[in-house]
């Protein structure tokens, strides 16, 4: 990602997305790559907003590796388009790099999600994986996440001997890769501890998705069970699928909302009918934001106009933007 767009006038530079769906879920994603562009050495930070709604502050930096920063969004459009605009909120002039729009569909995909709500994603992350997913074909992932790879040194990181490149139909459809992989405690008896941390010290409402699949092929008399907790409290129990099962392969466990005041602790526990270690192979982490706002693209008046590059059902195609004073 080595192209940007920057907008020095206006408080209010707008892109107009037209969609092909209304009434549905879109998983939005904005990334941003400085690169020290302007040669001032000063990462910008400014708000983004969708369809009038607050999104995120977008923070950016030159130090991030050379990698572009992105802020996730999943949120359901109310018309067949979508207004994500980038407000100035200092003399610091906004920039952007890339702009995705991937339709979820079916319609239970995060299941837990409320109208007027958006999910603004914290974390995804693939455990036990080597190296991040990123821009996989539609058939591995249908909506086009990015799977952050993490391995812990403190547990087994179990990868399968067998690759699949599809999409596992179940809960979320996450794509087999991630489900290959895995963390797992070293003893039958230990518990996998994980922490959470938001930026905000203030209480956030969360939503946490956690998918279980043993990757490794095990006698069949193996038993794997875990209790999920969220801050010492018990919020949930699954099996773990074996990796010989044709149907059920895997589970998926989500929980909203959740209450958490500046970090969450997650620990994942063997049953007490266990014969196996607790493992866990990925988990999503999104603070949920309020979207009172139905789209008002519809009714803004075209002033400025500029062109950037969409991605939308990861098909590239050309539209216009909307500068707002």
């Amino acid at each position: 990602m080595n192209s940007l767009r920057y907008f020095p006038a206006g408080q209010r530079n707008c892109y107009f997305l037209p969609l092909d769906s209304s009434d549905r879920k879109f998983l939005f994603r904005a990334g941003f790559y400085y690169g020290n562009y302007d040669g001032l050495s000063k990462p910008p930070s400014f708000n983004l907003e969708i369809d009038g709604n607050f999104w995120t502050t977008v923070t950016t930096n030159s130090t991030n590796n050379n990698k572009p920063v992105y802020y996730e969004l999943i949120y359901r459009i109310k018309r067949d388009s979508a207004q994500v605009c980038l407000v100035q909120t200092s003399d610091e002039i906004p920039f952007i790099s890339s702009l995705e729009a991937n339709e979820i569909i079916p319609e239970d995909v995060y299941r837990l999600m409320e109208n007027n709500t958006g999910l603004l994603l914290h974390s995804r992350i693939n455990y036990g994986a080597n190296a991040t997913i990123e821009q996989l074909n539609r058939e591995q992932d249908w909506f086009n996440r990015i799977w952050k790879a993490k391995k812990m040194s403190e547990y087994l990181n179990i990868v399968s001997a067998i690759i699949v490149d599809d999409t596992m139909l179940g809960e979320n459809y996450p794509p087999w890769p991630v489900m290959q992989t895995a963390i797992q405690a070293k003893n039958i008896s230990d518990s996998i501890h994980l922490s959470v941390n938001f930026s905000a010290q203030t209480t956030t409402v969360a939503y946490f998705v956690l998918y279980f699949r043993d990757p490794i092929g095990r006698f069949t008399e193996s038993i794997a069970q875990v209790e999920i907790f969220i801050d010492s409290q018990k919020l949930g129990a699954t099996d773990v699928p074996p990796d010989y099962r044709t149907t059920d392969v895997f589970h998926v466990v989500s929980f909203y909302p959740v209450k958490v005041n500046g970090s969450a602790n997650v620990t994942i526990s063997p049953a007490k009918n266990s014969t196996l270690a607790p493992l866990l192979n990925a988990m999503e982490v999104f603070s949920v934001v309020n979207m009172p706002y139905a789209s008002k693209a519809a009714y803004l008046p075209n002033l400025s106009v500029v062109s950037c590059l969409v991605f939308l059902h990861l098909l590239t195609i050309i539209v216009s933007a909307t500068e707002l004073f």
